[in-house]
Parts: C-alpha cells; structure tokens; sequence
C-alpha cells in the first residue's frame, strides 16, 4: 500500500506540470492516471488545492447521450437544477438533469500559473514538455 503523502507528493507533482504546461486545466481521471491510483484516492488532494485557490473546481454538464456526450455550455447554466428538461444542442437528445449529468474538471488559477512560471524560470531549470493524452 502506497502511504498518503507519497500520493500527495505525485499529485502536486502532476499539478505543478500541467501548471507549466500549455494546457488550462485537466480532469481528475487524468491525475490518477498519473499518480496509478483512483479518481477516489486523488480527488481529496485536488479538492485541497482548489481550498488554497492553486486550481479551481469546475462542474460541466454533458449530454447523456453516449453516441454524443458533448460539454453543454449554456448561457443559462448558472440556474440550471436538477430535474430541469435540458436539449442537447449538437444532437438534439432531450433529457431530465441529473447529478450524473454533472463532472469535475480542475482549471488552473492564472495566479497559481503565472507563480509558477516565475518561479521555474528564475531556478534556470529547462522547460519540460507535457501531455495530458489519455
């Protein structure tokens, strides 16, 4: 069994190069990926960084549908609720919302971006290259 703190240390590892990296955010399947560990283990550490505002928490709504399951950006997504009839707009599908409609996806603060960036090009360390394909 791998102790807490070295999965804390992989996951603020993950966070610091997709920090320095061109990507905005990421979604936690991707740090557990990283860290060979659950969506469950990491979740926690990722929720802690959003607390100290070095990422922040961001809920999308995408359609159920699974031939489609676009990101739904609506205008009107702040007041959307639960059980509110929603339509796809790239295939049409109409729907009820519900919480399983809903998933995390962890943005990159500009602070916590713009911190870090001063910080690795003032230790004169080479830039690494990341990719977030999964």
């Amino acid at each position: 069994m791998v102790a807490q703190f070295e999965i804390r240390d992989k996951v603020l590892e993950f966070v610091q190069m997709a920090t320095l990296s061109p990507v905005k955010g990421f979604y936690p399947t991707s740090a557990a990926k990283y860290v060979n560990t659950s969506v469950q283990t990491v979740f926690p550490y990722l929720i802690d960084l959003v607390k100290t505002e070095e990422l922040i928490l961001v809920w999308e709504l995408r359609c159920p549908n699974f031939d489609c399951n676009k990101t739904i950006n609506d205008s009107k997504f702040e007041s959307i609720s639960i059980d509110d009839e929603m339509e796809c707009p790239k295939c049409g599908y109409e729907f009820e919302v519900s919480n399983k409609d809903f998933f995390p996806r962890f943005d990159i603060s500009s602070s916590y971006k713009e911190y870090l960036n001063k910080k690795d090009d003032n230790s004169g360390k080479k830039k690494r290259v990341f990719s977030l394909q999964t």
